[in-house]
């Protein structure tokens, strides 16, 4: 039985990137609560600070980015420092947004700010993402760091600028879509063709090709928020490592919600403007309305949609097949997609 793309760079990579995030964790050395906390967030600490192997989720993003260095015939290990700076940058955004959204629990366990409040909380994401802007400078061609630590800069910022957006479309009473894709293509896009980016880059790949690749990577980035908005609501816990129903609980103004709002009429239009003023709503009542107003199967299509954009610009990338392939691969998987029989295509249904 073929293994899944992630589950195999995971078996390749998954060791070293371990001790490699845990070498940049061992900082600093004199409180080591501080550490702990940021260890229990990546989860290699339990809710007493004691070392344990709790779920870390699937490290897709530090994973591309070595694989897109693979892809340039260098060894992957080369971007490995990179690779740990994103997936520190990424946990300091979620231990960040946890606290934003009130969310209890992630990836099966209770969330820092739950078990340590809110003040820690903001520390713990705040001393991760001074780790993660560390180890991105941790590369050996000083011109390649210098170019990556910027380029690294300008995604921290775009992503905090797309949760800064997140959180001021919740009072707001409409949102458009067109909004919504300019936000996630910030908050989630942007960090994902950095990863793909900064590994080929270090790889050495020719200026002309990079763009092709970090187009690849948000594309890839903006349909893989997409299906996670869908699992957000239709995703069981065993899935999402959250309590089902989250987004729709906090009234957040997802894809679904926003696809369906447009076509509602009469008391469906109602149910959706309780919805958006953030009123006591029938969660029930609000899931019922989005599968009769075929919200899902509308989500999908725009899904699916940038997902052929994204593998339409990883064709531009110059890469060879193999990895052009490889890459096509993870797409999918993590769109929820599957490939169809001609290449650059995909079919959910």
């Amino acid at each position: 039985m073929r293994t899944s793309p992630l589950a195999d760079l995971q078996s390749r990579y998954g060791s070293q990137l371990d001790a490699r995030i845990q070498k940049w964790l061992a900082w600093p050395e004199d409180s080591s609560d501080f550490a702990g906390m940021m260890r229990y967030q990546l989860g290699y600490a339990d809710e007493t600070l004691k070392p344990t192997l709790a779920p870390s989720g699937k490290r897709f993003r530090p994973l591309l980015c070595l694989l897109a260095c693979e892809a340039l015939g260098c060894r992957g290990e080369q971007a490995l420092d990179t690779a740990v700076s994103v997936e520190l940058l990424h946990n300091f955004s979620l231990v960040h947004d946890d606290i934003q959204d009130r969310d209890p629990s992630r990836r099966h366990r209770p969330t820092v700010w739950k078990l340590w409040g809110e003040p820690q909380g903001i520390n713990v994401g705040d001393g991760l993402f001074a780790l993660a802007s560390r180890a991105v400078m941790a590369i050996a061609d000083a011109e390649t760091a210098v170019a990556v630590g910027k380029a690294f800069q300008e995604t921290a910022l775009l992503l905090t600028l797309g949760q800064f957006l997140d959180m001021s479309f919740e009072s707001r009473a409409s949102v458009a879509i067109d909004e919504y894709i300019d936000m996630i293509s910030r908050k989630t896009a942007a960090l994902v063709g950095f990863c793909v980016w900064s590994g080929a880059r270090i790889g050495g790949m020719d200026e002309a090709f990079l763009g092709h690749l970090r187009d690849f990577g948000r594309w890839l980035g903006i349909a893989y928020q997409i299906h996670d908005d869908i699992m957000g609501i239709w995703g069981s816990a065993e899935e999402t490592g959250k309590l089902p129903g989250t987004d729709l609980r906090n009234c957040k103004k997802t894809l679904p919600v926003l696809l369906a709002a447009q076509r509602a009429r009469g008391g469906d239009e109602r149910t959706f403007e309780a919805y958006f003023a953030g009123a006591a709503v029938d969660l029930d009542l609000v899931r019922e309305t989005l599968d009769r107003l075929d919200a899902r199967s509308d989500t999908e299509d725009v899904v699916e949609t940038n997902l052929e954009s994204a593998l339409s610009a990883l064709q531009r990338s110059g890469l060879d097949g193999e990895f052009i392939e490889n890459l096509q691969s993870v797409a999918f998987e993590l769109t929820g997609q599957a490939p169809a029989k001609s290449s650059g295509t995909v079919s959910n249904r």
